[in-house]
């Protein structure tokens, strides 16, 4: 008995460092037994021992083939190996059976054969079963007869060990790499199941097990997985001094060729030839570099002041990334210098970003039109503002009617012959009223007579209108100031005269009151016409 229960714990101790899959799904059969139920296959005791309570058990004198079937909650998982404990003593009962891994719980099964019980002899009622394969079901699977019943099938405990769909670890606890195929890996090592994705892959070449593209990478790309847009692919690449290994050999995408030089200076400098938002940048060095010293990258807008740009990073060591956030046309790295002499081997440079019309993780997305400049990477909206006449994140809001210019703020003509003008321009679309021209509208024409009157009688109603809106401010004041009087002669008839002596200066405040109102009112709404209109007068009057 002692002896026994020592087997029965090595054996969970060596099922459960596995992960087991079974608590993450359900069990059916073909047909049951009393109390043979298909759940008790996945529950403890992990045993060979007998009972109807703690086995499954399908039912007896049937001529159909016997299956049991376990279908994941998750979906697909991938199946390293099943274990299999069969009631104990009955391994005739095994003879024949088929084990299946299967997208469908088509019966008979449709999907992989992970094992088939080979004749002669009998099968071990304990078995590890290796798969290694995707799968929503695991099915067992007999058709021998028993000797007296027909098909039957007996499952003390099924463990299905592996990892669900795009996880692995010991405990399924890590995610495959985005670059493996469909995102599968093995649940043991990580490595790509389907192999790694290898579309901009040099020569379609990636390594398995890191992802990495081996031999570089397809145009217009960068990274170590190639899943970055390169700007430095179209971009001009200059090493200096000038060598017979030219610095195009660095932004070809091969990272077997490669740029040398050697002198007392040495830079090596890359034109985008266009400002450009610059998020990252990866360098590949060869082997024959000076490494002591200070590595210095700078970002800069021309190319012969690059000393006076901005410096992107300084160390005393160089990483293959850099992550950098930067507005930038040249971007150049100058090694360290030892002695007399320096040696610079670049054998590919990828700069992170996208062209300034493109955003998206592919830079395949075109920026809103009316950007003024590139835009951001991510959302497309325009950091750097709007064209003129126009305004919004992505700059696709045109100005209201009467307003015009840099973020809409300017104000069109008033002698615009319709209150809109172009809100880029803020040229009048439609022409000018009598007695103005220019694109704006701001220029008296003195031929014409109409339209001289025709503007003095636009600066005239201006002018009433000014001046009626004084009255009527005037009057409300006027008004407001009688009525509280009223109220208080009405209410203070026994008031002392000390209360009395101070009506006069609160009469003096309504008073300088109106007059701070009206300065507002006047500055506030006429100021910008009424310099216009003065304009107007002068021109006239010179004329």
């Amino acid at each position: 008995m002692l002896l026994r229960l020592l087997s029965h714990t090595a054996i969970l101790l060596r099922v459960t460092a596995q992960h087991n899959l079974t608590p993450f799904g359900t069990a059916t059969q073909s047909s049951t037994q009393p109390s043979g139920f298909p759940k008790n296959a996945i529950e403890p005791p992990v045993s060979n021992a007998f009972s109807h309570e703690i086995c499954s058990h399908t039912g007896i004198n049937t001529t159909t083939p016997a299956w049991w079937m376990f279908q994941f909650s998750f979906g697909i998982a991938y199946i390293t190996d099943i274990t299999i404990y069969y009631r104990e003593s009955f391994a005739h009962r095994m003879d024949g059976f088929q084990l299946y891994v299967t997208n469908t719980s088509t019966i008979p099964p449709d999907g992989y054969l992970c094992y088939e019980d080979p004749d002669p002899g009998l099968p071990d009622i304990t078995q590890t079963i290796p798969c290694n394969q995707l799968g929503q079901y695991v099915i067992y699977y007999d058709t021998t007869p028993d000797n007296i019943y027909g098909p039957i099938i007996e499952l003390c405990y099924v463990a299905i060990n592996g990892c669900r769909k795009g996880l692995w670890g010991n405990n399924c606890e890590k995610v495959c790499a985005t670059y493996c195929v469909d995102q599968l890996c093995y649940p043991g090592n990580g490595s790509c199941i389907f192999g790694c994705n290898s579309d901009y892959c040099l020569n379609d070449i990636c390594n398995k097990f890191t992802g990495i593209c081996t031999d570089g990478c397809k145009q217009k790309r960068t990274g170590d997985f190639c899943n970055k847009y390169n700007l430095a692919y179209d971009s001009s690449v200059l090493i200096n001094p000038n060598s017979s290994y030219p610095g195009s050999l660095a932004n070809d995408g091969n990272k077997i060729s490669c740029s040398k030089t050697k002198g007392p200076t040495v830079t090596f400098q890359v034109d985008l030839k266009e400002e450009s938002i610059v998020t990252g940048v990866h360098i590949l060095f060869g082997d024959y570099n000076t490494k002591v010293g200070s590595h210095t990258l700078y970002a800069s807008n021309t190319s012969n002041s690059w000393k006076s740009g901005t410096i992107l990073f300084e160390e005393q060591f160089l990483p293959t990334r850099i992550n950098v956030s930067a507005v930038l046309r040249y971007l150049t790295y100058v090694p360290p210098v030892q002695g007399i002499s320096a040696e610079l081997e670049v054998c590919e440079i990828g700069i992170h970003g996208c062209p300034p019309s493109h955003y998206g993780t592919r830079c395949n997305t075109l920026c809103p039109g009316n950007c003024n400049g590139p835009c951001d990477l991510d959302t497309g909206n325009c950091i750097f503002g709007c064209l003129n006449g126009w305004i919004g994140n992505k700059c696709e809001q045109a100005c209201r009617d009467g307003l015009y210019g840099s973020n809409c703020l300017q104000i069109c003509s008033p002698f615009c012959l319709h209150a809109p003008c172009d809100h880029r321009t803020g040229d009048c679309i439609d022409g000018c009223i009598r007695g103005v021209h220019g694109t704006n509208c701001m220029q008296v024409s003195i031929n014409t007579a109409d339209g001289v009157n025709e503007v003095a009688t636009r600066i005239g109603i201006f002018i009433g209108g000014v001046l009626l809106g004084i009255l009527i401010t005037v009057a409300v004041c006027y008004i407001i100031r009688k009525t509280r009087q009223s109220q208080k002669r009405e209410g203070k008839d026994n008031v002392s005269k000390k209360t009395q002596s101070q009506n006069p200066q609160h009469y003096d405040d309504v008073r300088m009151e109106n007059v701070s109102t009206y300065q507002d009112l006047r500055m506030e709404t006429g100021a910008n016409e009424y310099d216009q209109i003065s304009q107007i007068n002068t021109a006239y009057d010179n004329h």
